[in-house]
Parts: C-alpha cells; structure tokens; sequence
C-alpha cells in the first residue's frame, strides 16, 4: 500500500475516490510531465493520472477541513472571524498540500539515491572479499542481498531475474536501466563490462571502492566549504534580524505614528525562528555526506 502524506483520510478511501475523479487526476498529471518519471524513479506502483487525484483529493479535504475548524472555533469562542481570512488560509493550506503531495515522488526518488550512495562503498568492499576469497559473482551478489538499504533491494532484484535464468550481464544491464543513483549505475557498468571481456573483477570492484571513496572525501571538503555562507546566512536570519530587525521597525514606526500590535509580533516572531531553526537543521543534514 502507497503511504500518502499529508492525508487526513485513510489511504483506502483516497484510493477509492481517486478512480473515481480520473479526469481531474489526467489534468494534474498533463501539468506535470515529469510526474510519471518521479513514480518510476521513487518506485510507487500508481500511474501518474491516479496520483495526480490523490494530491487533489488530499489538499480539498485538508482545505475543507481547515475552513471546518475555523468556523468550530469561532462559534465556540463567539468570535467572528472574517470569511476573506478563513478562505485566504484554506487557499494557502490547498496550494502547500497540493504540491507536497506532488513533490513527495521527487523527494523519496532523492532519499533512495542517497541511500544507494551512502550504502554503495560498503557492500562493494563486501563484494569484493567475497570475490577475492574465491566464490562465484552470483554468490557475492547474493549475500549483499540483506542489510545495505536500497543497494541491497537493487542486488536482490539482480539475483532473483538471475534465478530465472537471466544471465549475469544481462541482468545487470537492465538493473543499470532503471536505476537513478549515476554512481550505482557506474559500478554495475564496470562489474558488467568485467563480465563480457573476462577480466578480473576484484580488480575492477578495487578500483571503483578507490574511485567512490576519493568522490566521497570530495563530497566531506565542499561540504565543509558550504557551511561558511550557510552558517552566515543563520545568523543573519535567526539571531541579528529578529533582535535589530525588531528593533530598528518599532523606532521607525514609532516615527510613523504606528503601534505594533504587541499580541501579534511576539507570536510570529516565535513561529518564525521554530520553523526557520527546523528548516534549517533539516537542510544542512541533508546535504550532510555520510561517513561509512
């Protein structure tokens, strides 16, 4: 079963809604060519006509409902709250549901390349103790099959087309097709082309493990380099404008005649600075390369 994000309904009923409005599901996918290829790389069995009412469907009923608890709240407190403000969120709550719903192939294709990547130096050296003590390729292969990640989803799908009488070579050329991270790709390539001219593999799994591990001390030294602008830019954002920034505009408005409404700023303020510091460590621990 797809997991659906952002989803306040259970995943059967959005299914089942989702057959049922194919020709909004047809419009979202025609806006978004590049949705069926995200499917694909992100391997969520769902065409991207289904996929496209599921987005739509998630983000009407997160704006309904959003809308449905303004107005609960409103009678409960006896507050009249302005319908342009319940609508202007509901809206907004549409248009934020509505693409992360569609950028989540995207994001989960990139988390599996990562994964791939990260996994890709170990299983190799693992791979080549296996070859360099005397078993098969295939008997290599498979025990890679358990406890690398996505690497090991990729090499036992190799083995079971293997087991069906897929030769080797063949196998790993079509693993090549339809895989998204270039360095996986690159290693299947070399163990591949190994293969047809007969060369020693270990030789050429020892000289990838050479090659992805100087890529990997790279990756560590630009990271490095990237965390000067980054940590200038988080400075300036969560410490230097909330303090002076709040300042400097209270004496400028002071000037102007305008108050600020004290109930208003504190609270926004504090949003700001919880969603700027969550973005922020979620950024740079994305692009933070893992050390094996």
């Amino acid at each position: 079963m797809v997991t659906i994000p952002f989803s306040i309904l259970p995943a059967p009923l959005v299914f089942s809604l989702a057959k049922k409005m194919a020709g909004i599901g047809s419009l979202v996918s025609a806006m978004n060519p590049s949705l069926k290829i995200d499917l694909l790389q992100a391997d969520i069995k769902m065409t991207p006509k289904e996929y496209g009412a599921v987005a739509f469907i998630v983000a009407t009923s997160n704006m309904l409902l959003i809308a449905l608890l303004f107005i609960i709240f409103g009678a409960l407190f006896k507050q009249s709250i302005p319908l342009i403000l319940i609508a202007g969120v509901a809206i907004i709550l549409f248009g934020a549901s509505f693409f992360s719903v569609l950028m989540m192939p995207r994001i989960s294709a990139t988390k599996r390349v990562r994964s791939l990547d990260n996994n890709l130096i170990p299983s190799l050296r693992q791979l080549l103790i296996e070859v360099r003590s005397g078993v098969t390729l295939f008997q290599a292969m498979s025990s890679v099959t358990e406890g690398y990640g996505e690497v090991s989803v990729e090499f036992k799908r190799i083995v079971e087309h293997i087991n069906v009488g897929v030769s080797e070579s063949e196998a790993l050329n079509e693993a090549s097709k339809r895989n998204l991270s270039f360095k996986f790709r690159r290693v299947l390539w070399h163990i591949s082309n190994s293969l047809t001219v007969g060369s020693d593999i270990a030789v050429s799994l020892s000289d990838m493990i050479d090659e992805l591990s100087k890529e990997k001390m790279d990756d560590i030294r630009r990271y490095g380099q990237e965390l000067n602008p980054w940590t200038m830019m988080y400075m300036m954002l969560a410490v230097v404008i909330p303090s002076l920034g709040i300042t400097i505009a209270a004496i400028i408005l002071s000037f102007l005649n305008i108050s600020l409404p004290k109930m208003l700023v504190l609270p926004g303020v504090i949003a700001f600075l919880i969603f700027f510091q969550l973005f922020f460590i979620n950024f740079v621990k994305s692009r933070r390369p893992v050390v094996e």
